[in-house]
């Protein structure tokens, strides 16, 4: 591992759950990433007025991945955190060049450019991580419960839906023989603030492409929106090509950086002290002081 992989400097960010440090420090972490390749036609209606369009590899489909990830160390409090995303890139800068090839050989975020993923959904469970996600990067993010169960070969994790603590998804995995590999940084696409934001997630540590020996991804008869996403790309049904895992895992969550001008959606899950904290900022000073 890089023996000066934290040694940046951080900037001091204001949200509705108090004062966040970006980039954010994860010291340690584990990973279980289950990866499938899903058909455009399914990924489209999810970026719809996103201003990204799905980037296809070489058998003309999407990359799509289901992510638990077990943060132990880290710079706000350990949480756990479960992503869906699918990669995608900014129309505005047009399709990208061989991503096939980026796919298999680009280990570092430079390496992207102008590719990376789209969060659809993304849970976590403090809710200083949802507001930050939300408020500094515009992650759609919720906070619930993630039970879950981790062994060398064997994961267990569900997510349960905040109003109801019913299951919203259950996912159980066996996994097979792998080989290991050097982590590659992670790149996302998103919309926050009229702006279509890049932000690289840096990576250190060890990573085992494994194969996936037999899967479960339970999708409960819920109307919850993760779950109509997850049924929306296929995944209760779908075979995934690969898992990555990892337990000896480092990152660092950059701020993100502007790359377009686009209308930015109205977020899912409003949160009543989310509106507040955007409407104070909104405010001219003078008002605030009045107000206060």
């Amino acid at each position: 591992m890089k023996s000066d992989f934290f040694d940046v400097p951080q900037t001091d960010y204001t949200t509705s759950c108090g004062v966040i440090q970006v980039p954010v420090f994860y010291q340690r972490l584990a990973m279980r990433a289950i990866n499938y390749f899903v058909e455009e036609d399914r990924v489209l209606p999810l970026l719809k007025d996103t201003g990204l369009l799905p980037v296809r590899y070489f058998n003309g489909k999407v990359l799509t991945t289901l992510t638990f990830f077990n943060y132990q160390e880290v710079s706000l409090s350990a949480y756990d955190e479960v992503v869906l995303s699918v990669s995608v890139y900014p129309e505005a800068l047009g399709r990208p060049s061989f991503p096939s090839l980026k796919l298999l050989l680009g280990k570092s975020a430079k390496s992207w450019q102008n590719m990376g993923v789209y969060v659809v959904e993304m849970v976590v469970t403090i809710p200083e991580a949802r507001a930050g996600g939300r408020e500094i990067w515009g992650y759609p993010k919720f906070l619930t419960q993630i039970p879950s169960q981790l062994s060398a070969d064997h994961f267990k994790f569900a997510v349960l839906d905040p109003d109801t603590q019913g299951p919203i998804v259950d996912v159980e995995g066996e996994l097979g023989p792998g080989i290991p590999g050097r982590p590659f940084d992670m790149v996302t696409f998103g919309n926050h603030r009229d702006k279509i934001l890049r932000t690289v997630v840096e990576v250190d540590g060890k990573v085992k492409h494994r194969r996936c020996k037999q899967i479960e991804v339970k999708v409960a008869p819920t109307k919850h929106r993760m779950a109509e996403s997850l049924r929306a790309l296929g995944l209760d049904t779908a075979k995934p090509f690969a898992v990555m895992t990892s337990d000896y895992l480092r990152t660092k969550l950059n701020a993100g950086t502007p790359v377009a001008e686009w209308k930015t959606p109205e977020p899912p899950y409003q949160y009543e002290e989310e509106t507040e904290f955007y409407r104070s900022q909104r405010e001219p000073m003078g008002e605030r002081a009045q107000a206060g």
